[in-house]
């Protein structure tokens, strides 16, 4: 790994100075901003892989994005080679269907211990916080929206504070978070399934998405097939100024192409 040439590729100047708790908000900020959260590989059938090799190279040769095996998992490599003690580890994604934990290695995420304290970063979630979450219990605010983190033997969990259709806002669980440190092949199985079992989301409707600065802006370009009408497949760029609503303005197929290279420095990955 380059690190100086990751820390360009996020927009940062590589001399970042001793690990540090307003370092590490920098540079997971930095991230979001930079690296678009996007399945584009899944979709289209590429294998994206869990090594840091294919992670690095992709993110930083290539200057692309990715989901969260790929995020996370070069985003803490980058941490480690900063000097930061930074694992890997496994979490658990609360279903609403089912109304209970989703499998270990649903999601990987990364803890960072830095001064006795464990931090936990994400930078491959989608519209999650910003900042990293210090695992402690109790709600605090957050960017885009508050967070609660409680503590049980050997997990954290995570929730937001969400609002509803019907007015008001109401705490939902997000993340169950485990300590055990883990090695990335451990999440190829997983990686694998959400690539190939039939009828997924990350499989059937591409889209991208990044933060906008540090106060819960952000824009995600997507095709959403549950948009369809009369067989037209409607294309969405949603945008949204801080912690307010999104607004969404409609995409021509033909322009696909061209919104992705413009907002998220893309080419599809089928042309690429």
């Amino acid at each position: 790994m380059d690190v100086d040439r990751y820390l360009r590729r996020i927009g940062m100047d590589p001399q970042t100075g001793p690990p540090t708790v307003d370092l590490l908000a920098t540079l997971q900020l930095a991230h979001l901003n930079h690296v678009p959260f996007e399945n584009l590989h899944v979709y289209h059938r590429r294998g994206p892989r869990t090594d840091i090799g294919w992670s690095y190279s992709k993110i930083v040769e290539q200057e692309r994005g990715g989901w969260c095996f790929e995020l996370n998992g070069s985003f803490v490599g980058l941490l480690r080679a900063l000097g930061y003690d930074a694992d890997h580890v496994s979490c658990q994604v609360f279903e609403d269907d089912r109304q209970d934990w989703g499998p270990d290695f649903d999601h990987l995420g990364g803890i960072v211990t830095l001064d006795g304290s464990r931090w936990f970063v994400d930078v491959g979630f989608g519209d999650a916080c910003v900042f990293p979450i210090l695992l402690e219990p109790g709600r605090r605010s957050a960017v885009p929206r508050d967070v609660e983190v409680a503590l049980t033997p050997g997990h954290a969990i995570l929730s937001d504070l969400m609002p509803r259709n019907e007015g008001g806002t109401v705490w939902e669980p997000q993340l169950r978070v485990s300590y055990q440190p883990r090695t990335l092949d451990e999440f190829t199985a997983r990686s694998a399934h959400l690539q190939t079992f039939p009828g997924l989301n990350w499989q059937e409707h591409p889209f991208a998405t990044r933060a906008l600065g540090d106060d819960g802006s952000r824009i995600t370009l997507r095709r959403d097939g549950a948009h369809d009408v009369d067989g037209v497949v409607y294309r969405v760029l949603r945008r949204r100024s801080g912690p307010s609503s999104y607004v969404d303005t409609p995409v021509a197929p033909d322009e696909w192409s061209a919104t992705l290279l413009e907002h998220f420095g893309l080419v599809d990955a089928l042309r690429n």
